[in-house]
């Protein structure tokens, strides 16, 4: 990865670490952190859930548009995408003009267990413990064709910690520089 002042932005399906990461990785950088996420909610003074609840799905996948645009009109950043943003052709527009882009991969079974009482997390509203895996399994499967077409792709082991993932992830960018 170039040493420009570039933006880095981090992808994946919710719950695999993206925030995290990116907050550990800006204060590792010097760079400054994004969660497109949170400028969503910070514009509309709600969270994401209750966006969700009270205008629906596509309106939300407008303003995170709108988020990374605005995210994307700047340099040197770390960014942490929300799980759907990467979804659309406009979204990976934005990103390749404006930075480099890391698939944060993890399995369906790991995300399971990072997601297992998320409450706040709008998709997975009404879906039953029992059957969190195969529905978390099922909809990676969609989005892993948007996902894989990240500029780099960290597989992250079962059971690793933030800790060994971060160091995965710097070693990787160390490599690709």
């Amino acid at each position: 990865m170039s040493t420009t002042p570039e933006n880095i932005y981090l992808l994946g399906f919710m719950g695999s670490g993206k925030s995290q990461l990116g907050r550990m990785l800006a204060r590792h950088l010097g760079r400054h952190f994004v969660d497109t996420d949170t400028q969503v909610e910070l514009g509309q003074g709600l969270t994401v859930a209750e966006i969700f609840r009270r205008f629906g799905d596509a309106r939300f996948r407008e303003l995170e548009l709108q988020a990374l645009e605005q995210v994307a009109g700047r340099q040197g950043q770390v960014v942490a995408l929300g799980g759907g943003t990467p979804l659309r052709e406009r979204a990976w527009q934005m990103i390749a003009s404006s930075g480099a882009s890391i698939y944060i991969k993890r399995s369906p079974q790991q995300l399971s267990l990072h997601l297992q009482g998320a409450a706040d997390r709008p998709l997975l509203r009404g879906i039953a413990a029992p059957d969190l895996p195969g529905y978390i399994a099922a909809l990676l499967k969609e989005r892993e064709k948007w996902y894989t077409r990240a500029d780099y792709i960290l597989e992250c082991e079962d059971g690793w910690t933030r800790e060994q993932t971060f160091r995965a992830l710097v070693q990787m960018l160390a490599e690709t520089s």
